[in-house]
């Protein structure tokens, strides 16, 4: 059974800004975005977009009344959490043994204390990389793009780190 990896806002908008959408739905997991994030208006994802994500096999993840209800408790625990944030991080918790992809800071870090499995973005490109699904010239302008991109917040040590190996 693949691994369920759960897509956050943040790595959703950077994956498209590398134009990794469709690699990453060729990598061998089964990808999960919360409804409320893919309703979200801060994606601005385009109907193509989408399309290209859910015939990649993206599942869209409704949450039931109880998760909902656990949603809003962990918002009360955590007053920093966006609602999103705690939806994503509900849906990880309803799928054991899966990976929550965000670049928030804060979300990662009490997902981690939850028990949940973090990852961002760079391992996204590590898992295209060692799987050999996507082209290296796209991999290295993904990272470079993200790099130059203010509204991207990855560490450069660890862009640069990447750009390196590919060297």
């Amino acid at each position: 059974m693949p691994l369920v990896v759960v897509n956050d806002a943040s790595c959703l908008i950077d994956l498209r800004k590398g134009r990794l959408l469709r690699a990453l739905c060729r990598l061998p997991l089964r990808l999960v975005v919360p409804l409320p994030i893919r309703e979200s208006e801060l994606l601005d994802f385009t109907p193509c977009d989408w399309e290209t994500l859910d015939q990649g096999g993206m599942e869209t993840h409704d949450l039931t009344p109880e998760r909902v209800a656990d949603a809003l408790a962990l918002a009360r625990r955590f007053g920093r959490l966006s609602a999103n944030d705690c939806f994503c991080l509900v849906t990880a918790q309803s799928h054991k043994g899966s990976i929550l992809l965000t670049g928030d800071s804060l979300l990662r870090t009490v997902a981690s204390a939850e028990g949940v499995r973090v990852h961002g973005v760079l391992w996204i490109v590590d898992q295209l990389r060692a799987t050999n699904v996507c082209e290296r010239a796209l991999l290295i302008k993904a990272l470079e793009d993200w790099k130059s991109d203010r509204a991207v917040f990855l560490p450069n040590h660890l862009i640069d780190r990447r750009l390196r190996d590919f060297l």
